[in-house]
């Protein structure tokens, strides 16, 4: 991945090249077609990821309680929190999503701990 596609995402638009140049190769781009399931609540949080393009629904115990869609991160909670998938993602849309790795938060707290601090703030926020 090029670090010019990261820098347009709001998560690491103020991160420094050099930081983005060294999680840029191990991130990858998914699509998703509308009505696949993103994420399942209850699964196991391996990755989490940034939406370039589409939208998506949130739901929990089987009741929707968000939409996202460009710019927002999904699954990071889980990460975070090492738990498990809090919610359902369903794709509203087809979605192309930034990918990001368990493996890669250690990484990013390294050379990117606003990045980490933003992540923890969206969890935050959301409960």
């Amino acid at each position: 991945m090029d670090v010019s596609q990261l820098k347009r995402v709001p998560l690491f638009a103020d991160v420094p090249d050099e930081s983005l140049k060294q999680i840029a190769p191990f991130t990858q781009v998914d699509e998703f077609a509308e009505g696949v399931t993103v994420m399942r609540e209850g699964g196991f949080s391996n990755d989490f990821y940034v939406i370039e393009e589409g939208t998506a629904k949130v739901e929990r115990d089987g009741e929707e309680i968000a939409e996202v869609g460009p710019g927002d991160v999904i699954g990071e909670e889980g990460l975070l929190e090492k738990s498990q998938r809090g919610a359902t993602i369903t794709a509203t849309s087809t979605m192309r999503v930034i990918k990001i790795e368990h493996w890669e938060l250690s990484r990013m707290k390294k050379s990117m701990p606003e990045v980490i601090q933003k992540l923890q703030e969206l969890v935050e926020k959301r409960n």
